[in-house]
Order: structure tokens, then C-alpha cells, then sequence
């Protein structure tokens, strides 16, 4: 009776192949075929996300390059700033340096007042045009003299124009009545340029144009 009551024990090699087809077929319908027909669009938005992360970090990476330019376009800015509104008396040392430097021996060194100039220009702020004129009676080797006039044309922060230049050697002889050198006596008027940032000039309206014509 024993022997015939375990004949009729389901095996349970039977039982995982139905659990499992059971399992497969409630899979299919609800998960796969779901994820299926969602899957092009699932893969499109892994990849829009996938090119924001490579467009943010691209932008990360180029952060140091571009604060790195405006670092340089601000201090460029300054050093215009700067230039445009020189002080023409620490702009008069910083030339009167550059003739020491040079070893040019000065005989006379004069500055006119600050004149405005004539053509009226402003700055945007209104600030006008001035200059000086400047004066140089001097003695120096050629050499000096071209080092002097290249710094006062391409270096100097001072906006300088060499209005005149007359130069002509002056020997210098030694006991015997020998020339032993030849170095120039030089003189020069240069204008030096800049806008009186203490100085405002507010411009004419159209009303106040008509009322002085009239």
C-alpha cells in the first residue's frame, strides 16, 4: 500500500519546469514586450544624456580657457585704460628716466602748459584731448639717441608724436686737436598726448544748437 502511494509523488524536476514556464509566460507580456517597444525610446533618451554629460564636460574642460581670457582681456583693458589717461607728469619723469638711462647728456629741458586740442576730441565719457609740448636740447651718440626716439615712438606709455628733430655732430678732440668722437647735439619738439580724465565736457543737445543759431 506504501509502494503504491509514492508512485503517485509529482517529481519535482516536473514541478521547476512548470514553475518556470508559468514564470516565462508571465514574463513576456508584462516585462519584455513592455521593454521591448519602450526600448528605442529609452535608448534615445541614454543617449541625449550621454551627449548633455559630454557637452557639460567639454564645457568644464574649456572653463580654464575661457577665464584665462578674461583675465587677459581685463588686464589688456586696464593697461589701454591706463595709456589713455596718462598723468603727463609721472609720463615727464618716466622720459626724463629714459634720457638718464640712455646716457644722453640734457642740456635744457622745457614743458609748455597743458593746451586742449584743437580738434575736439573727447572720450565717450566726454573727458577732452590735451597736450604738451616738450622741448629737448641734448648730446648723445647715434645709438642713444635712435634707443631714446624708438622708446619715446613704440614703448613709452605716453602717447608721444616727434614733432621736429635737428641733429648735427659735435666734435670732440683731444689735446693733439684730434677728433675722437662724434656724437650729436640733437634738438627736438615732441608733443605728448592725453585725455584730462579730471576734465568733463558735456555735449550740446539739439535744442541748445537751435537757441545759439537763433
Amino acid at each position: 500500500m506504501a509502494k503504491s502511494e509514492n508512485n503517485k509523488k509529482v517529481p519535482g524536476a516536473l514541478i521547476v519546469v512548470v514553475v518556470v514556464i508559468i514564470a516565462i509566460a508571465a514574463f513576456v507580456p508584462t516585462v519584455y514586450m513592455p521593454y521591448k517597444n519602450k526600448k528605442p525610446t529609452m535608448d534615445a533618451e541614454h543617449q541625449e544624456a550621454l551627449d548633455t554629460i559630454a557637452y557639460y564636460d567639454q564645457s568644464i574642460e574649456n572653463q580654464d580657457v575661457i577665464e584665462a581670457d578674461i583675465a587677459k582681456l581685463t588686464e589688456e583693458w586696464e593697461r589701454y585704460r591706463k595709456d589713455m589717461f596718462v598723468e603727463p607728469e609721472s609720463t615727464l619723469e618716466d622720459l626724463n628716466n629714459n634720457l638718464v638711462a640712455n646716457e644722453i647728456e640734457v642740456r635744457s629741458f622745457e614743458q609748455s602748459d597743458a593746451i586742449e586740442d584743437e580738434s575736439g576730441t573727447v572720450t565717450a565719457e566726454g573727458n577732452p584731448l590735451y597736450y604738451v609740448t616738450i622741448k629737448i636740447d641734448c648730446l648723445a651718440e647715434r645709438e642713444q639717441l635712435i634707443k631714446f626716439l624708438k622708446y619715446v615712438e613704440e614703448e613709452s606709455v605716453g602717447a608721444y608724436y616727434v614733432r621736429s628733430l635737428d641733429a648735427s655732430p659735435e666734435y670732440v678732440y683731444d689735446s693733439d686737436s684730434e677728433i675722437v668722437g662724434e656724437p650729436l647735439s640733437a634738438s627736438m619738439e615732441i608733443y605728448l598726448y592725453y585725455f584730462n580724465q579730471n576734465i568733463v565736457v558735456q555735449p550740446e543737445t539739439e535744442e541748445t544748437d537751435t537757441e545759439a543759431a537763433m
